[in-house]
């Protein structure tokens, strides 16, 4: 496809008096960059194509001008190009924890506890909020949006969504007060609608201004009321009172107040929360914008031409490929670099206070430092394995110019990568697969299949630099009585050996490995259950992924046992221990025991050529088993200083 076939994608719209260039829309997130880096980061965006950047400021208590010059130097960056940028205003409220904040404690409308199910760290339960901190907040609303206007941005934004303050009055759940802005909804919309008021006096009538909200809570009744969470039908009636106000330019309505939701992993549908935009269109005429695991133009294209939403947002799409936009525009499609939803570096530093990443772009978040550019002294490059760190380790050999050749065992690449996608909830494994073998394929990259390199092979060629990218293998524990009984999860995803009707998953990874493959089992009508040494399965995945491999795992019936190990295996029954107090319990009527354990560096080739060849390195999982983003990092790192 090309420009001419994105017509609704690539056209112009008209939030309040600014003309956005297109429809494509990087929403309001965290990248927690410094202030050069995040100027850097959005830059590469609006070159990218974007049509709108929504920009994010941690909380509305930005009370000097000392901040306005950092922030006109990121408006001023984008301004290069045709992309309009608004500034997102939000204050954390109760999902603020006290020791970030430096003591005390956060503020909310009620003495409730944002409650995430698998939050690292612990919420505090926050102060409610007096009438005065609500009227001071809501002049510091205004305060910040007038410095974002002094500072050249475009637009303001006010967030009301996941579970932050704005969102927290506007819930059921988190507000339970009983003053005029709790209880009903238009007390709890109180809040919200005098900081639009303040927001619009402050920016005047030109500036566009918008509201991000919650579309659906998809939360029932908790035990600290008798409320239940807002559903689509709450929304549009919440949207209907925003347009209604006269002040508002566009709206956002997202999914999610709690969890993983409001940013979905791999485990949801590409465009899951589409009929949300769809419904809150419905019933206003502002322009609304669809977010939600939309990653490529071809699924931003229908919903636009469905009128399910004016715009999309594309925020971890552009994150991954930021230049998404010119690729489409140029009828690249295949060399977009879809994001895959895994969230190991955008949403899981998130929750450490960390800055962003991306497992699949190593350029994400460090785009100062530039772009690869070719080298001066050209080299032959030999790169042994063809898995995600070899692949993406060839890809940048090749745009600096070197002749690469890449040697595989297997008779195909990213033979890992195609395992993973196997599992439930997983299949977007495949498209990093996809991208990395298509580039290798338009680089020109020499690739020799069901070859074992030798270090005579290695020798015998004379490359000028050598990569190791041989992969890890698995690490499989002695268990007393296992007798070579105990199935790897390769071997059940690739189905290679045969599972009994009712099995153990002993997960020692912790992370969504062994949720992954009980899912598996337990879609084929297995009987599972799944142990892990941790006190929940998966402890070591970010929040939203690990929420989402849980809830499909149980709703496939999988009973999971945290806190537990097998001792011994007796035949059809396992002797099981709690690792805390070494209590046994035996399960019996066992078919087949599946072990999900950390992996070992396959590293021996390495090694062998250690003083032999003139520059050898190691990478991925064979320099250290991690994850997809740490084996994407090292390739890219050595690769680019060849």
């Amino acid at each position: 496809m090309s420009e001419n076939e994105f017509k609704k994608l690539f056209s112009p719209i008209e939030i309040g008096k600014q003309t956005i260039p297109n429809r494509i829309v990087m929403t309001g997130a965290l990248p927690r960059l410094d202030p050069q880096k995040t100027m850097h980061y959005y830059a590469a965006r609006a070159r990218g194509g974007a049509g709108l950047i929504v920009s994010s400021t941690h909380h509305p208590f930005l009370t000097t001008d000392e901040m306005i010059p950092a922030l006109k130097s990121v408006a001023d960056a984008v301004h290069q190009y045709p992309t309009r940028i608004f500034a997102q205003i939000l204050h954390h409220g109760g999902r603020l924890w006290a020791r970030m904040s430096g003591g005390g404690t956060s503020l909310a409308p009620s003495p409730v506890k944002v409650r995430g199910l698998f939050h690292h760290g612990g919420q505090n339960v926050p102060r409610q909020m007096t009438r005065k901190e609500i009227k001071r907040t809501v002049d510091a609303y205004a305060a910040t949006a007038l410095r974002m206007k002094k500072a050249s941005y475009d637009g303001i934004e006010i967030m009301a969504a996941w579970s932050m303050l704005q969102a927290a009055f506007i819930s059921p759940l988190l507000n339970i007060r009983d003053d005029e802005y709790g209880g009903s909804l238009e007390n709890r919309m109180r809040f919200l609608l005098e900081t639009i008021d303040a927001t619009r006096d402050a920016i005047g009538p030109d500036m566009p201004l918008g509201v991000r909200f919650v579309g659906d809570e998809f939360t029932q009744q908790a035990w600290w009321t008798d409320k239940n969470g807002h559903t689509l039908e709450d929304a549009r009636e919440i949207a209907r009172r925003l347009e209604a106000t006269g002040k508002l330019d566009y709206l956002f309505a997202s999914a999610d107040i709690f969890g993983a939701g409001h940013m979905p992993p791999m485990n949801y549908p590409l465009g899951a929360f589409t009929y949300i935009s769809a419904g809150i269109k419905e019933v206003v005429d502002l322009p609304v914008i669809a977010g939600g695991r939309i990653n490529d133009p071809v699924l931003a294209e229908a919903i636009l031409s469905n009128n399910q939403a004016d715009l999309i947002g594309m925020t971890r799409a552009l994150v991954c490929d930021p230049d998404l936009p010119k690729k489409a525009r140029e009828g690249r499609i295949e060399e977009i670099r879809h994001c895959i939803g895994c969230n190991e570096g955008c949403v899981g530093p998130n929750f450490l206070a960390l800055p962003m990443a991306c497992s699949l772009n190593y350029e994400a978040g460090r785009e100062q430092m530039g772009t690869i550019t070719p080298s001066e002294d050209k080299k032959t490059v030999m790169i042994v394995g063809g898995g995600g760190a070899g692949l993406e380790a060839a890809r940048v050999a090749a745009l600096r110019g070197h002749r690469v050749e890449l040697y595989e065992k297997r008779d195909t690449l990213a033979f890992e990568l195609d395992i993973a996608a196997r599992a439930p909830g997983r299949q977007d494994f495949a498209e990093a697969r996809r991208y990395l073998v298509n580039q290798i394929k338009l680089l020109g990259v020499d690739v020799h299949l069901e070859v074992t390199v030798t270090p005579e092979l290695v020798i015998e060629k004379q490359p000028d630099v050598v990569i190791i990218a041989t992969g890890a293998i698995p690490y499989i524990p002695k268990v007393p009585g296992a007798d070579g009984k105990l199935i790897e999860t390769r071997q059940v995803l690739m189905e290679e050996k045969e599972v009994g009707e009712h099995v153990l998953v002993m997960d020692y990874q912790n992370h969504t490995y062994g949720l992954d493959v009980a899912s598996f089992l337990a879609e084929k009508g297995k009987q599972v259950e799944l142990l892990t040494e941790a006190a929940y399965a998966g402890s070591e995945a970010d929040a939203l992924t690990v929420e989402a491999a849980h809830f499909h795992a149980l709703s496939q019936e999988v009973n999971i046992t945290p806190l537990s190990a097998i001792k011994e295996i007796q035949g059809n029954n396992v002797i099981i221990y709690n690792v805390l107090t070494d209590k046994e319990r035996t399960i019996e009527n066992i078919d087949s025991v599946v072990i999900c354990t950390d992996e070992q560096p396959d590293d021996a080739l390495f090694h062998s050529l250690e003083g032999k060849v003139k520059q050898l390195h190691l990478i991925g999982q064979a320099l250290s088993p991690r994850r997809l983003l740490d084996s994407i990092a090292d390739a890219y790192t050595t690769a680019s200083k060849i």
